[in-house]
């Protein structure tokens, strides 16, 4: 169970179970993770930009489970601020902070403009950096927290664009179709979750990074064909896609009392992928 191991008994004898808020949770790998951890006893606060998938989330795990939909963009300094004020009126804490909100813009590399650029870098990196600042105040009083910074393996790797048939195209106006800007956000993002690791370990605060590898989700539905599927299997050491599950339960791992000396590293949830 994730609960609160210094919280008060309540009439039940149970104790306070542990809030966290898990963005991009309306889909993929943030729903799976924001069920494992309800599953687990965390009460989840679950951000998006549309509504229907979040509370298809909300829905998907029977009570007493706890899982808050909230529409909201990650992007928006407004938003931010009614993200963590939400969680704090519905749940009196927030413990648990899951940056999972992420997009991809490829384009012809010599086309690729400003726009699509800050697009992606907005939302896979500052969003990332200002939820967090928003949410540490809280985890400093508590003298107790977890944030874990969802990142990629292509934050580390460079891209064959041969395994995935014709998503990239090699030769179009502009040069070859690339994908810059979302290398480099969950790149940097990954230095800036051990930056942060080090600035709030004396508040008893931890960050961590998890990096997956392939998995098929809502999100890849209509991108990957059995081509590229058997393109990505046949490259990845266990010979298959992950499940998001698998992710989630990674997750749950990262923010539980038993990785209360994990910090600042980076988790490959890859099934090997990058070990070639």
């Amino acid at each position: 169970m994730i609960e609160d191991p210094t919280a008060t008994p309540g009439a039940t004898g149970q104790r306070e179970s542990r809030v966290a808020i898990v963005t991009g949770g309306g889909t993929g790998l943030g729903r799976a993770t924001a069920e494992v951890l309800a599953e687990a006893g965390a009460r989840c606060l679950v951000v998006g930009r549309r509504s229907k998938p979040l509370h298809e989330t909300s829905a998907s795990v029977p009570r007493p489970a706890t899982i808050l939909p909230l529409q909201a963009d990650v992007d928006s300094p407004a938003d931010r601020r009614r993200i963590v004020d939400t969680a704090l009126d519905a749940f009196g804490r927030i413990d648990i902070l899951v940056n999972n909100a992420g997009i991809s813009r490829p384009a012809p590399l010599l086309a690729y403009d400003l726009e699509r650029w800050r697009a992606v870098l907005t939302t896979n990196l500052e969003s990332c950096f200002f939820l967090a600042q928003a949410v540490l105040p809280t985890m400093k009083e508590q003298h107790f927290g977890r944030i874990v910074n969802v990142a990629s393996v292509y934050g580390s790797l460079g891209l064959n664009a041969s395994l995935y048939g014709g998503l990239f195209r090699p030769d179009v106006g502009g040069g070859p179709e690339r994908n810059p800007a979302y290398h480099s956000s969950k790149g940097a993002l990954l230095n800036l979750t051990r930056d942060l690791a080090i600035a709030v370990a004396p508040w008893g605060i931890t960050v961590n990074a998890l990096s997956p590898g392939m998995f098929l989700t809502e999100q890849s539905e209509g991108i990957v064909n059995d081509e590229v599927i058997a393109n990505l299997s046949r490259m990845t050491p266990m010979g298959r896609f992950g499940e998001p599950r698998e992710v989630g339960h990674a997750i749950k791992f990262l923010v539980s009392d038993e990785a209360s000396f994990v910090t600042g590293v980076n988790l490959i949830v890859d099934g090997g992928w990058s070990l070639w």
